[in-house]
């Protein structure tokens, strides 16, 4: 199956996208994955991109569109995580044939609670939740006794913020896809095993 998932910050397309890839064996393809690992390895390619990323300016579409191609390559299965941002975008990858877009639904307030509670342990990277995942002791990583700490980009105003855009430049690409007849909506506020539970009930229709 040929899948695009669509969602805001937090709605949890990282989380849906790992279940697709365990479960389904689908390929996994995050444009912004590749963009950051072309810019570390400072291909041709990535000298470019870094320019932009630099100034602050968007990565051009062409850039974006030919390593996601590349990526994909001869695969008849897969899932484009976050992609495409724009109708632009989606109009240069019809020519993938993609089966079906989900659009993983949360309100702006579930995703704020979500960043906002997260905490990071600025040794290991661990990961962790005030309310979902806590430490064993408040405040500290349970594997260094390190002082977790709050990503800048996980404080609320940023979320505010992150979320505006996203819906700015998503929603005529929702439309675009309902127009096509292939987007489905999913509830990404419910629990992440039961948000993955409905994508594969979703799958499981659509395949009959």
């Amino acid at each position: 199956m040929k899948l695009i998932l669509l969602g805001a910050p937090g709605s949890g397309k990282g989380t849906v996208s790992e279940m697709l890839m365990n479960k389904l064996h689908l390929f996994h393809i995050s444009p912004g994955e590749l963009l950051r690992e072309e810019v570390r390895k400072q291909t041709t390619i990535g000298k470019e991109i870094a320019k932009y990323i630099e100034k602050g300016e968007l990565v051009p579409n062409k850039f974006v569109v030919e390593m996601v191609k590349l990526e994909i390559g001869k695969r008849k299965e897969f899932v484009l995580d976050g992609f495409p941002r724009s109708v632009e975008q989606a109009e240069e990858i019809k020519d993938l044939h993609v089966d079906a877009v989900i659009s993983l639904e949360v309100p702006e307030e579930i995703v704020i609670e979500r960043f906002s509670g997260r905490r990071t342990c600025p040794k290991c990277n661990a990961g962790y939740h005030l309310k979902y995942l806590p430490p064993k002791k408040e405040g500290i990583c349970d594997k260094d006794g390190e002082k977790l700490i709050q990503r800048k980009d996980d404080n609320p105003e940023t979320i505010k913020e992150r979320f505006k855009i996203y819906h700015k430049e998503t929603a005529p690409l929702v439309d675009y896809y309902t127009k096509k007849k292939m987007l489905h909506k999913i509830n990404a506020s419910l629990a992440p095993n039961k948000v993955s539970a409905a994508v594969l009930e979703l799958l499981k229709k659509l395949k009959h």
